[in-house]
């Protein structure tokens, strides 16, 4: 191929992906969804604008090398913890009936080896982590019960991911082995990912945190990157010469990275990387969809995209009402989970090049996981409506139901006041998955957060029976933003006197407050109008040329002296809230 044709192949890329996603997005529909209809539009099935999807491809693949980093990234330890009754017990549950299902169905029905129905049904068993996590996030779900259920499912799965890739390259590299060859290739292959894990982890441990911490030394942001993609393409490469996936290898460097201070800068700097890549898989695959297929046998294509969100839902529900799981939160997670997921097509894709799967199947399940996905916020809308009428707004009982929803919580912040200091916070914990509940007297604004499933509930802050409610026992701090200075007062003495060892973080709304707030035991205290204060004076001296240096100095003299040194010594609120 010619310079001139990599560029216009490259350029018709460009114009399809700017131009069909951003038409999408607008509607508010995935750029998923905007990247395989792009790629459908210029690929060979389409008005066949690029005719060789090959050359592409390989550099595609990278895409999903990224995204599994990303994940492992996303995967620290008291993450994992955090959320594992329903990681490893919902999670599990539910891919293990899926995939027993989906197999079951694929063996019998269309006659598919064991081995192959075990992947098939696995990759019809996924959900979209990128669009279900899209989602949550717009809403402002992600702290919510419901959204930390989802968002537990969706990672048990993205583990399985890792699995499922280790049997697909197994089956390829042993196609038409007898079964003893591929038990001994099985074996051999968990051998080989035992041994380059504890090969990884022992770099990891005594060399990957020094080399960075080096690096970062060096105050150079290119280098920083650079470092970053030589570790991804390095394990990526270690395990694809051990005979195993290159994305494998990526995960695990991703879950070296989880556990260091430098996981945040090195999302930050892959992100552009993962999301360009990915975004270019998508619309490879979407160069490989048959839309003939869909206008030939149209009946059995919507057929399958009906029984699986179907079964998926039945199997959803089933395993959340097992968990104990409230059918607010069922309702909502059995349709937005229902349908199918992006690594069906990293699963599928190669099936098809490796000859396990037939062209008519592959094409029928990839068109059908790509409908159903275009159909999530449909459903997700549907499950948020339907949830509404299983919603009840905590009063009496606020009792029953404050227990039966922080029954898995722990570490986590109670908010006292729902207003809009308390709402911004709330916020800023769901956006770093922090999860909180709530407690507000004014009843209106307690019905409007229950109606978005919020943990928010009546109740008064001066009783030391509702904290106990609220699993004070088991939080690691209290945000109090109350609009009465009395209430407040009383509030942190109580709380003081009941539960000395909870951080209190308090708004205070003048100077004479916070110094009595303090008094009261409040650890941080946060005055309502020095801080924008302290912000208009710190641009009005950018303005005149000040340094950043002198400004920072100058705001923190006046700090210490309004407030003493003990406001200064401690860390912003929301930072010592996570630590």
């Amino acid at each position: 191929m010619s310079d001139f044709e990599y560029l216009f192949d490259v350029l018709a890329l460009l114009i399809a992906a700017v131009v069909v996603v951003s038409v999408l997005r607008s509607l508010k529909i995935s750029s998923i969804i905007g990247f395989l209809l792009a790629g459908l539009i210029i690929g060979p099935h389409g008005l066949g604008v690029i005719g060789s999807v090959q050359e592409v491809k390989d550099l595609a693949e990278f895409g999903v090398v990224f995204l599994l980093f990303i994940i492992g990234l996303e995967l620290p330890w008291e993450r994992l913890m955090s959320l594992k009754k329903y990681v490893f017990g919902l999670g599990l549950l539910q891919m293990l009936v899926t995939t027993t299902l989906f197999t079951a169905i694929g063996g019998f029905f269309f006659n598919l080896e064991l081995s192959i129905a075990i992947l098939v049904g696995g990759a019809l068993s996924l959900s979209s982590t990128a669009i279900v996590i899209q989602l949550l996030a717009e809403r402002e779900d992600m702290a919510t019960r419901y959204g930390r259920v989802g968002f537990s499912i969706l990672l048990f799965q993205d583990l399985s991911v890792v699995g499922f890739l280790i049997l697909l390259n197994i089956m390829i590299v042993n196609k038409g082995a007898e079964h003893s060859t591929f038990l001994l290739s099985l074996f051999t292959s968990i051998s080989k990912v035992v041994g380059v894990l504890m090969l990884i982890a022992l770099i990891g441990r005594y060399l990957l945190r020094p080399i960075y911490r080096w690096v970062a030394g060096t105050k150079n942001s290119e280098l920083f990157v650079a470092l970053s993609l030589l570790l991804i393409l390095t394990t990526a490469f270690l395990t694809h010469i051990a005979g195993l996936s290159m994305e494998l290898g990526a995960f695990l460097a991703g879950v070296l990275l989880a556990e260091t201070e430098y996981r945040h800068q090195v999302e930050a700097d892959i992100q552009p990387f993962k999301a360009l890549l990915l975004g270019l898989f998508f619309m490879t695959v979407g160069m490989d969809l048959n839309i003939a297929i869909l206008t030939e046998y149209p009946l059995t294509i919507f057929s399958v995209v009906f029984s699986l969100i179907f079964l998926k839902a039945i199997v959803l529900i089933g395993v959340c009402r097992f968990m104990s799981i409230s059918w607010d939160t069922t309702v909502r997670l059995m349709l937005m989970l229902a349908t199918g997921g992006e690594f069906a097509f990293v699963i599928l894709l190669p099936m098809l090049e490796s000859g396990l799967l037939t062209f008519e199947v592959e094409q029928t399940l990839l068109l059908a996981v790509s409908l159903s996905m275009g159909l999530t916020p449909l459903l997700a809308f549907l499950g948020r409506r339907l949830s509404y009428k299983f919603v009840k707004v905590p009063g009496k009982n606020m009792k029953d139901i404050a227990s039966r929803e922080r029954a898995d919580m722990q570490n986590h912040v109670i908010i006292v006041g729902f207003g809009r200091v308390g709402q911004t916070v709330a916020i800023l914990l769901s956006q770093r998955l922090i999860p909180y509940v709530a407690i507000d007297l004014n009843m209106n604004e307690v019905a409007a957060a229950r109606k978005q499933g919020l943990p928010v509930f009546f109740g008064d802050a001066r009783r030391m029976e509702i904290f106990k409610l609220l699993g004070v026992e088991k939080a690691t701090s209290i945000v109090i933003s109350l609009d009465k200075a009395g209430t407040a007062s009383r509030c942190v003495m109580m709380l003081k006197r009941n539960f000395p060892d909870v951080q209190l973080f308090v708004r205070a709304q003048d100077i004479d407050q916070a110094r009595k707030l303090e008094k009261a035991g409040a650890k941080v205290i946060v005055p309502e109008m020095l801080e924008p204060s302290l912000q208009l004076a710190g641009s009005v001296m950018t303005s005149r040329g000040i340094s950043a240096d002198e400004i920072a100095s100058t705001l923190s003299r006046f700090k210490k002296s309004i407030m003493g040194e003990a406001i200064e010594e401690e860390l912003p609120l929301l930072e010592s809230i996570e630590k």
